[in-house]
């Protein structure tokens, strides 16, 4: 069998199929239609526009999506190879009617062993369905009217036995009209725009062929791998700040059901998780209500963008700080609370709230591995993707289900006693804080909620220098206190009362048209998607923008820095950012004036940022040098 591989091989290469369509891959021999006919039943091409309608001046992309026979490869445009056997890579044609094509984006390949005369040669291929995109641009002064794109796709399919391999040519078309404004094409699903996040352009002759996403929000993964994603990003949102003032709470209630029977530990502890499970429930049933109904996917986050969502949550909190600083008690009837012969086995419907509460709070928080299990579960089947978003929450109740399932973790918690009641109540102020960002997030008057913000940290530290210490308390232990609570106030004061200060970073407001007409002009465009909700925003906003490095870089390359805000769904960057880019805040994007974009989500360095724009640079460099 392995003479007759390489002897098949080698039959391939001596007929002149190779070269000859090396240089037309659509043409060839007379006898090559025959073999074209053959292999249109083994793969097809479908082309879908991500727009309708398009404007002039604007980018848009084309999806060619690949169905590939089972049991055939199709090798990728880097096909790799040997001196001994180097099949034909794929190659898109473009005929453009006008409009500016750049170079083709193609998805990851996989590495393909084959065993030619007892030696294994490894070539990239495609299996499957896999999907390639032409970035569209329509010229400035483009008139009004239909325009056809036709797609030709060359290349070579192999059988996987090695026995027989055909040239390719595979066809489709679409059109677009030019006109007023821009229209999506509701063909364009949440699985084309997901694929081209990660779609990259053919590596050069030579240089190192992309294997692989570079940067979080690839879908590309195996079911097992999704799903362990998504148990991880459920354990990640257990430590992100926004849940942290509940965890304290957590550990005074675990403390308190320490005390008690082993079975009410156990179900209060599942009541808790069972909350937080909940929500993620709940979301997955929008999620299926929305595929359904719309054929779009759950973007996380969105629910914060309803001022009215956040003025709720912020007077739930409000509700719950005043419970926990003693202001009132919410008494349960005896029936309803379940309290016979001084059994306490109420309090069920509380820890359920509490775990849902938690996982509410953990949105304004997500993370970026977060974004990406989502993203992964928006391209999947239907079931398998709410799946997914249910194994996020039981990821994130796993920790708390493990402390009330193992009596040894419960026993290494601190003694009950006065310590509780002081966390408690130091919780109380910490939600206050957490209630005064998200009345904050209701305007652009910083300097109001920063005030506001500094009153509820006085307030602690005043009843912190009478509260935490008694009268029957060493001088030690009041000084240090004392001394704290003054230093928490003045530090605090410093930092919430100056002068408000802007980042170093100069952003232009958002602008579609800006972005194009930047491109156009020969710049690249870095947009920030933020929200006044997202707590991640302000750490990248910390951490890079405000950055004078990034400030004077950004300077040096010409670069358009411009910040988009979803704070609400009316603004005009929610389009861009939930419908096209599939994406949540923290993103921002690098629109090179060629080639694809790039994408860098969720926290990330000034050393990336810069990696990126080089990226741009590069691809800018490309770009110019394109025939289209």
């Amino acid at each position: 069998m392995n003479g007759i591989r390489l002897a098949v091989a080698s039959a391939i290469l001596s007929t002149g199929l190779v070269a000859s369509d090396a240089a037309d891959p659509f043409g060839g021999p007379a006898s090559l239609p025959s073999r074209f006919t053959e292999a249109a039943s083994r793969i097809s091409l479908l082309a879908v526009a991500s727009h309708r309608q398009v404007v002039a001046a604007q980018t848009f992309h084309v999806a060619l999506e690949f169905t590939i026979a089972e049991g055939w490869t199709y090798y990728a445009p880097v096909p790799g190879g040997s001196g001994d056997f180097v099949p034909l890579g794929a190659t898109i044609a473009v005929e453009s009617a006008g409009l500016k094509t750049a170079a083709p984006l193609w998805p990851a390949w996989s590495p393909h062993p084959s065993d030619l005369g007892g030696r294994t040669v490894t070539t990239n291929v495609y299996s499957g369905k896999m999907v390639a995109y032409v970035p569209v641009t329509v010229p400035v002064g483009a008139a009004p009217g239909a325009r056809k794109l036709a797609f030709s796709a060359g290349g070579q399919i192999c059988s996987d036995d090695g026995t027989k391999c055909l040239s390719v040519r595979a066809e489709d078309s679409v059109e677009v009209t030019v006109g007023p404004v821009a229209i999506a094409n509701p063909a364009w699903d949440a699985a084309f725009s997901s694929g081209m996040g990660v779609a990259r352009p053919a590596a050069a002759p030579g240089a190192t062929a992309w294997q692989g996403p570079t940067t979080g929000g690839s879908p590309q993964f195996t079911i097992a791998a999704g799903l362990g994603l998504a148990i991880l990003a459920g354990l990640i949102l257990n430590v992100m700040p926004c849940v942290l003032p509940v965890i304290p709470l957590r550990i005074v209630s675990l403390a308190e059901l320490a005390r008690q029977s082993r079975r009410r530990l156990v179900l209060l502890g599942l009541a808790f998780a069972g909350g937080i499970v909940l929500f993620f429930v709940v979301l997955a049933g929008v999620n299926v209500v929305l595929r359904v109904a719309t054929a779009r996917a759950f973007d996380w986050g969105r629910h914060f963008q309803s001022p009215s969502f956040r003025i709720a949550m912020a007077m739930v909190i409000v509700a719950m700080a005043a419970n926990l600083l003693g202001a009132f008690t919410v008494l349960v009837p005896r029936r309803l609370a379940g309290l016979e012969a001084g059994d306490r086995r109420g309090g069920y419907a509380s820890s359920l709230g509490m775990g849902l509460m938690m996982a509410i709070l953990a949105t304004p928080c997500s993370f970026a591995i977060l974004v990406v299990a989502l993203a992964w579960a928006a391209v999947q089947p239907l079931w398998l993707g709410s799946l997914a978003i249910v194994l996020i929450g039981a990821g994130m109740a796993a920790p708390h289900a493990l402390l009330v399932a193992v009596p040894g973790l419960l026993s290494r918690l601190p003694r009950p006693g006065r310590w509780m009641e002081i966390l408690k109540q130091s919780m109380g102020f910490a939600l206050l804080l957490v209630a005064v960002w998200l009345i904050s997030t209701l305007s652009s008057d910083t300097r109001v909620s920063s005030v506001v913000g500094y009153a509820v940290v006085l307030a602690f530290c005043l009843w912190a220098w009478g509260g935490w210490v008694g009268y029957d308390a060493s001088l030690a232990a009041k000084i240090v206190v004392r001394t704290l609570a003054v230093l928490l106030a003045l530090s605090a004061g410093l930092w919430l009362l100056g002068a408000p200060k802007a980042t170093a970073t100069k952003f232009e407001p958002f602008d579609e048209g800006a972005i194009v007409s930047a491109r156009v002009a020969g710049r690249t465009v870095l947009v920030d998607f933020t929200a006044a909700w997202c707590l991640s925003c302000k750490i990248v906003d910390f951490e890079v923008y405000d950055s004078p490095a990034v400030a004077e870089e950004l300077k040096a390359r010409n670069v358009l820095a411009m910040r988009g805000d979803v704070t609400t769904a009316d603004l005009p960057a929610n389009r861009l950012l939930y419908e096209e880019l599939r994406g949540a805040p923290p993103l921002t994007m690098i629109y090179p004036p060629a080639g694809p974009p790039i994408r860098l989500e969720g926290k990330f360095s000034k050393a990336r940022l810069f990696e990126a724009l080089d990226a741009a640079a590069g691809a800018m460099s490309a770009g110019a040098q394109s025939p289209h």
